[in-house]
C-alpha cells in the first residue's frame, strides 16, 4: 500500500510539473507571436525619433558645431545610430519581461483559490484590470500558434486543419483556461488603484498585440 500511495504521490507530482511547464510554454508561444511585429514597431518609433531630430534640431547643431571649431557629427550623432539591432533588442528584452511577468502572475500564486466576482472585484486596480486582459490574449495566441505549429507537422489533407485547430482549442481550454483562472483568483486587494502600474506597461501592449495578431477571429471577419 506504501508503494502504491507514493506512486500515486509521484505521479500526481508529475502531472503537475507537467501541466505547469505546458502552461509556461503556453505563455512563451503567445508573447513570442506578439513579438513578431513588436520590433517593426519599436523600429519605426525610433526612425520617428530620428526624422524629428533631423527636422528640428540639425540646423542648430552644425552651427554650435562650427562656432565650437568641431566635426559637425560630433553634436550630430544620431544618424549613426543603429536603430535596426537597438530595436531588436529592445523587443527581446521586453518579450522576455513580459514572459517572466505573465508566467509569474499564476506560477507565483496558490492553487485551488475559487474565482469569484466579489472577489475579483475587491482587488480591482490598474494591474487587476490589464492582466487578466493580457494573459488572456497571450495564452489565445499561444494556443492558435501551437495549432499552427500542429497543422505544419501533419499530412497535408482536409482533416489537418481541424485537428490541429481542436489541438490548439484543447489545450487552452486544458492548460490555458486553469492558468487565467488561477492568476485572478489569486489577486489581493490593493492597496491603491495605481497597483501595478509598472508591470502593465510591458504587459499591456503585449496583450494588445496578441489579441491583434493571435486571436484566429480576426481571419474569420469579412
Amino acid at each position: 500500500m506504501r508503494i502504491l500511495a507514493a506512486s500515486d504521490r509521484f505521479a500526481g507530482g508529475v502531472a503537475k510539473a507537467a501541466a505547469t511547464l505546458a502552461q509556461m510554454a503556453l505563455v512563451a508561444l503567445g508573447v513570442h507571436l506578439a513579438a513578431d511585429t513588436m520590433d517593426d514597431r519599436v523600429l519605426t518609433l525610433l526612425l520617428g525619433c530620428q526624422s524629428w531630430a533631423d527636422a528640428h534640431l540639425t540646423g542648430s547643431h552644425v552651427a554650435l558645431a562650427e562656432k565650437l571649431g568641431v566635426a559637425w557629427d560630433t553634436l550630430v550623432w544620431w544618424p549613426s545610430v543603429p536603430v535596426a539591432p537597438i530595436s531588436a533588442g529592445l523587443a527581446l528584452v521586453l518579450e522576455l519581461v513580459a514572459d517572466a511577468l505573465l508566467v509569474g502572475s499564476f506560477l507565483l500564486t496558490p492553487r485551488g483559490t475559487e474565482l469569484t466576482w466579489s472577489r475579483y472585484r475587491r482587488a480591482l486596480s490598474v494591474g487587476a484590470i490589464v492582466t487578466p486582459f493580457a494573459l488572456a490574449g497571450v495564452l489565445v495566441a499561444g494556443a492558435w500558434s501551437l495549432a499552427m505549429a500542429a497543422e505544419d507537422v501533419l499530412p497535408h489533407s482536409v482533416v489537418a486543419p481541424w485537428a490541429a485547430g481542436l489541438l490548439g482549442l484543447a489545450s487552452l481550454v486544458r492548460m490555458g483556461a486553469p492558468a487565467w483562472s488561477r492568476a485572478v483568483a489569486a489577486m489581493e486587494p490593493p492597496r491603491r488603484w495605481t497597483d501595478g502600474l509598472g508591470p502593465t506597461l510591458v504587459i499591456l501592449p503585449v496583450g494588445i498585440l496578441a489579441w491583434a495578431h493571435g486571436a484566429p477571429v480576426w481571419g474569420w471577419l469579412p
